[in-house]
């Protein structure tokens, strides 16, 4: 059986918040509905779903707030794993290439596919769009709207 304050807690710091008012405000829920929830223990694991989905710059992870365990968590350990077994194993000869293979496919299994995406574009693009997509991002990334305010629209300070 899931334990709703535990999913609340963990739903909080993946959301950076510590109120309840602030989670039922980013799940779009009033903070009427969201005490009667709770008062319930029925974890709004519907609102918490599409918030992923809505949001994926958030980077939610969705079945760690329901069930404390982690997908993400387990692929960044095989990736670990995997380095290390490969820099284990190597010959002298081989060694740098290997283990420098090794440390870039673990930094690269850490990316979500649309960081993957990202970095592939930007290595095929040619000098000026690299320009453009370091501008469009740096442009982006400062108008970020802060996990706590984005049902407000305020924006980071």
């Amino acid at each position: 059986m899931r334990d709703f304050n535990q999913q609340l807690l963990r739903l909080k710091q993946a959301l950076r918040v510590t109120e309840d008012q602030d989670v039922a405000e980013i799940l779009g829920m009033t903070k009427a509905a969201f005490s009667a929830r709770k008062g319930r223990k029925a974890f709004p694991e519907d609102k918490v779903k599409a918030l992923a989905a809505d949001r994926p710059e958030l980077r939610l992870d969705v079945k760690y707030v329901l069930t404390g365990q982690s997908d993400e968590l387990e692929r960044r350990l095989a990736a670990i794993s995997k380095a290390t077994r490969v820099a284990g194993n190597v010959k002298e000869a081989d060694a740098r290439y290997e283990v420098q293979q090794a440390v870039f496919e673990t930094l690269v299994a850490e990316l979500s596919p649309e960081e993957r995406m990202l970095l592939q574009n930007f290595r095929n693009a040619d000098a000026q769009g690299r320009t453009a997509i370091l501008a469009t991002a740096a442009a982006i990334g400062a108008a970020a709207v802060a996990p706590g305010d984005a049902k407000k629209g305020h924006r980071k300070s």
